[in-house]
């Protein structure tokens, strides 16, 4: 319960800014030659009913899944070391996704990476595994059920022509059908702050679809550890 509590909140986050800003300390990318991989999470909500999603636990499951094996397709772009957190204490699970989501709105909310600290819990494991740079990946993001969409489409216009035969100013907002949002951020455990935070914010896009994992995957680190292409 705890957490789907948690990270409602970084869904909230992820469909009321779609832009994003790479944010950057003052450590150079060449310096970082070696990552420890942080087991990534996938948050998915479906929505059912109405607009309202609810977290699913089977559809989250199946996108971490595939979001692992997106990630390990860049293993060697991004410098992931042999070795990978994967914790299966559910108190420190959940300890892991508090400081996560912590970081990830700090980050969010300045324009100034380096004055954020890193957490207590994330410290200790970089320390723990004697690294210095730890990645973080998070998606979240929302699919409907099967008939959902068309029938929220039908209703924004059936509302747009009612608003206009009453106003005379017709107005419809066409639901989202869709979203996939993946934050990524390099935790660095020498300068205890955080050297690269980017986000990348996909509307009308599948989360579960692999081919949008990896364009998003690709969009959060070029110009940063690769260029354009």
């Amino acid at each position: 319960m705890k957490r789907v509590k948690l990270f409602l909140w970084v869904i909230l986050l992820c469909t009321s800014c779609s832009t994003s800003k790479l944010l950057t300390s003052d450590v150079k990318p060449v310096e970082i030659t070696k990552m420890l991989k942080i087991e990534p999470f996938s948050y998915i909500s479906l929505i059912e009913k109405g607009n309202q999603g609810k977290l699913n636990d089977s559809i989250s499951s199946i996108t971490k899944v595939i979001l692992d094996e997106s990630l390990e397709t860049f293993s060697e772009k991004l410098r992931l070391s042999s070795q990978e957190i994967k914790l299966t204490n559910s108190f420190e699970r959940e300890e892991l996704e508090e400081e996560i989501r912590i970081l990830i709105m700090s980050a969010d909310r300045n324009k100034n990476v380096q004055n954020i600290h890193i957490t207590p819990f994330l410290d200790s494991l970089l320390s723990v595994n004697n690294e210095r740079f730890g990645l973080i990946i998070v998606q979240s993001g929302f699919t409907r059920a099967k008939g959902n969409y068309g029938g929220q489409v039908a209703k924004s216009i059936g509302i747009g022509i009612l608003t206009g035969v009453l106003t005379g100013m017709a107005y419809t907002q066409t639901p989202i059908k869709s979203n996939s949002t993946l934050y990524a951020m390099i935790l660095d455990n020498q300068n205890k702050n955080i050297a690269f935070y980017n986000k990348s914010v996909l509307q009308d896009k599948e989360p579960t679809e692999r081919e949008n994992i990896i364009k998003q995957l690709n969009k959060v680190f070029e110009k940063y550890f690769w260029k354009k292409q």
